[in-house]
């Protein structure tokens, strides 16, 4: 009987499988919510202004800093068409401020930062030999992760609060 056979039912082996069961699972969170993302973000939805208020953002912009001026002679700031719907700032604030965007959000980053975890933690296995190494890299990697998930859970949480 060969090893792979034996080892089958191993600790090592179901956490591996469970990694494998997770990077998919991750893969596939990632894809419904970047999908949610892109379509929320750029499709004529309420979290978007219309030309009109961006036209009207302009213009306070353009009365408070001669630089906007400029930009907007320059091309470098543009006007919105008509029908045109842009992102802008109050709106995404509009849309971060409901706990449903901000679950989502959260979701999508933790999602992001998982996938990607688990992908490296996939070429580390397969390229560090040394086992402690290998091991204190991953442990490495898991705390930078965690940092950035506490980090990016603290901006969304802030974002609009007063």
């Amino acid at each position: 009987m060969s090893q792979h056979y034996e080892n089958e039912g191993s600790a090592a082996s179901r956490s591996k499988a469970f990694v494998w069961l997770m990077q998919r699972v991750t893969g596939v969170g990632l894809v419904l919510f970047l999908v949610l993302h892109f379509w929320v973000q750029h499709m004529p939805t309420g979290f978007l202004a219309t030309a009109g208020e961006y036209s009207e953002i302009l213009k306070t912009l353009s009365e408070a800093s001669p630089e906007v001026v400029d930009a907007i002679a320059d091309g470098k700031i543009k006007e919105a068409l008509p029908g045109e719907h842009v992102i802008t700032y109050s709106k995404v604030l509009e849309r971060l401020r409901t706990p449903l965007w901000r679950i989502i959000d959260i979701l999508l980053l933790l999602f992001a930062l998982l996938h990607g975890m688990l992908g490296l933690m996939n070429v580390l296995g397969d390229y560090m030999k040394r086992v402690r190494l290998r091991k204190a890299v991953v442990f490495c990697c898991w705390a930078v992760t965690l940092f950035l998930a506490g980090q990016g859970i603290v901006v969304i949480m802030a974002v609009g609060m007063k």
